[in-house]
């Protein structure tokens, strides 16, 4: 069925249930002279008069009551079909995997998933926490959480925290006992900073 033909049955079913044109154009929200063309343009179609108009009121005929019966249930089932389709969109819903290290885990994700899933019930996520390199691509997954700017090819970025140092922490009783001195080499950009 196509487009037109959809439109003009559903014009067709408004008038039977509003009982005239103008009615029906009301309630579609267009003008009585389009509702009027389109039942016009529908019983040319099939060949047949689909109402038997007087001057006070408007009826069906055989055809139209046959028409009327055969296609109220498929034309309710193709709205309800694209309703449902239409709230899919309005709520997200599927399966969303996320890779990320287990400190991304436990800094980011962790905080944030309960809220999350509150939020987006129609969501499910399959989290792999790995603190080894993984392709994000390779491996089909939706999204993962890196730290640093590399990145393998393909993959779009987005930043979701301010950049930090990273640093190496001790108490200063260990200090005292073992010095600061063995670990430039590990870190030559580290200095001691004593809080």
């Amino acid at each position: 069925m196509n487009n037109v033909i959809y439109n003009q049955i559903r014009i067709f079913q408004s008038i039977a249930r509003e009982g005239n044109i103008s009615a029906a154009a009301r309630k579609l929200e267009i003008t009585p002279p389009s509702v009027s063309k389109a039942l016009k343009l529908l019983e040319q179609h099939i060949g047949h008069p689909l109402f038997v108009r007087t001057t006070r009121r408007i009826e069906l005929t055989e055809a139209g009551q046959q028409l009327l019966e055969q296609t109220v249930a498929a034309v309710d089932s193709l709205e309800k079909s694209l309703e449902n389709i239409r709230d899919q969109n309005q709520e997200p819903s599927g399966l969303v995997r996320i890779t990320l290290s287990r400190f991304a885990y436990l800094l980011i994700l962790k905080p944030a998933m309960a809220a999350f899933c509150r939020q987006y019930p129609g969501i499910k996520l399959e989290v792999s926490v790995y603190d080894g390199t993984v392709n994000i691509i390779d491996d089909r997954f939706d999204l993962g959480i890196r730290f640093g700017d590399i990145l393998e090819g393909g993959v779009v970025a987005r930043q979701l925290m301010k950049p930090f140092r990273e640093g190496l922490y001790a108490s200063s009783a260990y200090l005292e006992a073992f010095g600061t001195t063995h670990y430039a080499g590990r870190a030559p950009s580290a200095q001691p900073y004593r809080l």
